[in-house]
């Protein structure tokens, strides 16, 4: 599934990576993106997410290390901005409220 399927579903879960466990962070979905919010995030949507029993793990890994260290950046940038680690403002304007 893609990242943009797992933030749908309602569940709460520790979510990784699949290279050096550097994102290690807890998720509450579902959440929903803004317009803003899918242009800042939208390369991260499209990265695999496999579940494992009680936690997740999105696929960054690729051989040549630029690409997954940017990759770990950009999923670590959404993941934590989902948990409220980023500003008010920042949070307001790509996460939708129920």
């Amino acid at each position: 599934m893609k990242v943009r399927d797992f933030i749908k579903m309602e569940i709460d879960m520790d979510v990784y990576d699949d290279v050096c466990d550097a994102l290690a962070i807890a998720f509450c979905g579902p959440q929903e993106l803004t317009p803003e919010g899918e242009a800042q995030f939208s390369e991260v949507m499209d990265y695999d997410v496999e579940i494992y029993g009680d936690h997740a793990v999105v696929c960054v890994d690729d051989d040549d290390p630029r690409v997954w260290q940017r990759k770990l950046r950009k999923a670590k940038g959404f993941f934590e901005a989902a948990a409220g680690y980023c500003d008010a403002d920042e949070y307001d304007e790509w996460f939708k409220e129920d």
